[in-house]
């Protein structure tokens, strides 16, 4: 034997003991048990400012396209979706290997210098764009918006990755909270002042690209604060097959609910996203007046308004757990504000839509936070890069889906008459003159010596294409809609008008979709996990009663039959064990006289989804309960047994023997008394699975310790830190 086969287990070579060192590093390496660290601070400030320049970019790249004349109004909105949302398709399985093999430190600083190249190509394009190249500078600029979507590919699986390894597992509901609201924050000012910057710096729009890089250069400031974390699978070989991955997850995920759980609700939260981005831009362009590129982009952020308020909110109603009870209010408020959003539309009510807006925006928290901490939670600790860039490409699949839904109702709209062609007629034909007020949305225009309109008929203005020159020889042609004369200028050479549609009823039907859509989706997510309404109401119970915090629960398996042993010995402790796990739980609940009676819906849900509810007043038929207990284990689902219930003497050890491959998963429960008056706080510890075939006294070794090791860590609690990690 070699001296560095012993210096080095496993073999000799640098690639050896580059692997050997990176197991060592891992293994001292351990999240903060605390939610404020130098490196959370670090993550929140460069996400915050790359979200920003990401939506900025986007937004003022559309309006530069549609000012210059290179695309439509409708191309441009659809276009710069399907530009940002391509490279996360084409390199999602790329990004989840480089997040993994590496450290994730090292991705998002990286990403965080190219981000400022980007930002120099926008600027170049905004240069050239008025510098005598109106079609080449534009489309420098969405180069650009190709490559903050590159750039979001590599950046965003690095960032969720990294946070189960920023904090720990009972915190990350909390932290994405945070996290998501001050990401929908920067959504919302990338938005709003990619279009105010569009607006005052119309004809000067490299001031845009000038502002953004040093922002770009903030960002990367901000990335160094964060410490430098272990890679979390260093010896991963590159996939011969590029897309192999991606095929593994996907072929991987169907057979583990909570993870298709958690990533077809967040590949839904893209879709609705898309969608009603789409929509309102509609809504404003068919607005009468047509809104400017302002007032459209403050109503588009106002649903990041409400995800910044609902997110935070969610991480504290959260506790110390996943709480995916929180996603049936989520889904149900959200259909109902897009409901009456589509009511506010018809009734022409700007302030009621945008109060809709936030309302969806504040419930996607409730329905998102959830989704995203269960993801973080479950996908294996060596490859969760690759699980969230798996994520990433289903949302896009969902973004580019939204995008030719919104196009296929809208072609269908006008060719059903929904959105009938409006008539239109060449009145005028001179030079263009003074032109009044912003040219998105002017006050008049003088034509060949003519004002329009004149002050004895009033009437508005479309859009004035920059690329019309004063002096320029220009038509006129003129149109109805709502009531009012609308005027279209064109140069004189183009012959034929653009057909003019009357779209101010679609916004509505849009909306409503979104609603039915939106329910639709949420009744495909209980099929995954039966006892959502269930988690509900515990969670409602709960409330103002007690916390929860919970530890390990990642140790049971996301399939196959399970045995759920507890030492909970209440009603109170078997319905928290419950609500803990990710999975569909039928418990077998054992109420005693000092249990305070459960609500008529509460005993309903229960009844339906537990294996049985067993009250100490009435008999009970065991051989029964056994026949179901053993036929849910058939099905592959979970059970929860607590193991010091009044049981017929050796039922529970009869049950163990025929559960026969399904391994047991010990939980430990601890109550523990807060301040009067202010309930108790329940800690769940659960451990590694035993082995198939465990019995039940090895079971009840295994929750007797995890019980221990609760006792000690609130022991530690009481003794004042000396040394806390602060990653």
């Amino acid at each position: 034997m070699s001296y560095s086969t012993v210096l080095w287990p496993g073999g000799s070579g640098a690639e050896t003991r580059c692997r050997f060192l990176s197991r060592m590093v891992m293994a001292l390496y351990q999240p903060a048990d605390k939610l404020w660290s130098r490196t959370f601070i670090g993550l929140l400030a460069a996400q915050f400012l790359a979200a920003f320049n990401d939506q900025a970019i986007t937004t003022s790249a559309m309006f530069f396209c549609i000012k210059t004349d290179t695309l439509s109004e409708a191309n441009a909105i659809t276009l710069m979706m399907i530009v940002y949302y391509a490279p996360w398709a084409i390199f999602c399985t790329l990004a989840g290997w480089l997040a993994d093999r590496f450290s994730k430190r090292d991705a998002l600083v990286g990403w965080k210098v190219i981000e400022v190249g980007i930002t120099l190509v926008a600027l170049a394009g905004f240069w050239i764009g008025r510098g005598g190249f109106p079609v080449a500078g534009p489309l420098v600029v969405v180069a650009a918006v190709f490559g903050m979507g590159l750039h979001s590919t590599f950046f965003v699986p690095a960032k969720y990755g990294a946070m189960p390894e920023i904090m720990q597992a009972h915190l990350l509901s909390r932290g994405n909270g945070i996290l998501e609201s001050l990401s929908f924050l920067a959504v919302i000012l990338g938005t709003v002042c990619g279009g105010a910057l569009s607006t005052w710096c119309d004809g000067q729009e490299y001031i845009i690209g000038l502002t953004l890089t040093g922002l770009a250069v903030l960002g990367f400031l901000a990335s160094l604060l964060i410490y430098r974390m272990p890679a979390a699978n260093p010896g991963r070989p590159f996939p011969p097959y590029v897309y192999k991955p991606l095929v593994a997850n996907l072929n991987q995920m169907f057979r583990s609910r909570p993870i298709v759980l958690s990533i077809i609700g967040i590949a839904f939260f893209t879709f609705i996203v898309a969608f009603m981005r789409s929509t309102v831009l509609m809504y404003g362009e068919s607005h009468v007046p047509r809104w400017t590129d302002l007032e459209t982009s403050i109503v588009v952020g106002m649903v990041a308004v409400g995800i910044g308020v609902g997110s935070p909110l969610v991480g504290y109603l959260s506790g110390g757990k996943v709480e995916v009870g929180l996603v049936p209010i989520g889904s149900i408020c959200m259909a109902l504000a897009a409901g009456a959003a589509a009511i506010f539309v018809v009734l022409g009510s700007v302030p009621g839509l945008i109060v809709c807006i936030i309302l969806i925006g504040l419930f996607t928290g409730f329905y998102l936070v959830p989704l995203y901490a269960l993801l973080q939670n479950r996908a294996p600790k060596t490859s969760k890069g690759d699980w969230v860039a798996t994520s990433n490409f289903l949302n896009v699949t969902g973004a580019i889906a939204a995008t030719g839904l919104f196009l296929l109702m809208v072609q269908a709209a006008i060719i059903s008459g929904l959105a009938p062609r409006l008539p239109t007629e060449d009145v005028w034909t001179g030079a263009l003159g003074q032109v009044e007020g912003e040219r998105d949305r002017p006050a008049w225009v003088e034509v060949g010596g003519k004002r329009l309109p004149d002050n004895d008929a009033p009437g508005v203005v479309d859009r004035v294409r920059t690329s019309l020159k004063a002096g320029e020889a220009v038509k006129v042609a003129e149109y109805q809609l709502a009531g009012t004369t609308h005027y279209h200028l064109r140069p004189e050479t183009e012959e034929a008008q653009k057909p003019v549609y009357d779209q101010r009823d679609l916004p509505s039907l849009l909306f409503l979709s979104v609603a039915v859509m939106t329910l639709l989706t949420f009744f495909a997510l209980r099929t995954q996990l039966p006892d959502l309404f269930l988690r509900t109401m515990l969670w409602f119970r709960r409330l103002g009663r007690h916390g929860l915090e919970v530890d390990g629960m990642e140790n049971l398996p996301t399939s196959g039959p399970v045995i759920l042993a507890t030492n909970a010995d209440n009603l109170d402790a078997c319905l928290s064990v419950l609500s803990a796990t990710d999975r569909t739980t039928r418990f077998l609940l054992v109420q005693t006289a000092d249990d305070k009676k459960m609500s008529w819906l509460a005993r309903r849900l229960a009844g339906r989804d537990m294996v049985a509810v067993v009250r100490a007043d009435k008999p009970v038929d065991w051989n029964e309960v056994a026949r179901r207990t053993e036929e849910a284990l058939q099905k592959n689902e979970v059970i929860g047994l607590p193991l010091d219930a009044a049981y017929p003497p050796g039922w529970l050890e009869r049950l163990f023997e025929k559960a026969g491959s399904a391994p047991v998963l010990p939980v430990g429960v601890e109550a523990k008394e807060t301040a009067p008056g202010k309930g108790r706080r329940i800690y769940l510890l659960a451990g590694e699975p035993l082995k198939p075939g465990a019995t039940v006294t090895e079971a009840r070794r295994a929750v007797e310790r995890l019980t221990d090791n609760l006792k000690e860590r609130e022991d530690k609690e009481k003794m004042p830190a000396v040394l806390a990690p602060t990653h």
